[in-house]
């Protein structure tokens, strides 16, 4: 098995807009779409689909579970879906 390349990330942030100022206007990714009555921002840099997911949830570093802010997940390409 051998990683072909990082997929995605996905954060949870506190502020959506500010976040999306730095990674869109700062860095270079594209917004290409909303989700979660627009609680969440995807972005690409045209390699993949997205390569970014921002998920805003304001100041909860703790619980509830799932409301913290930080990492949430990274998806690796190993190798053709169909190859599983």
């Amino acid at each position: 098995m051998q990683a072909q390349y990082l997929g995605h990330v996905v954060f949870y942030v506190k502020d959506l807009e500010t976040s999306l100022s730095f990674y869109r206007d700062v860095v270079g990714f594209q917004e290409i779409g909303r989700i979660f009555d627009g609680k969440a921002a995807a972005l690409t840099s045209g390699r993949t689909h997205h390569e970014l997911l921002l998920i805003e949830v304001g100041d909860a570093p703790g619980p509830p579970p799932g409301r913290r802010r930080g990492l949430y997940h990274i998806g690796i390409k190993i190798g053709d879906s169909l190859d599983a």
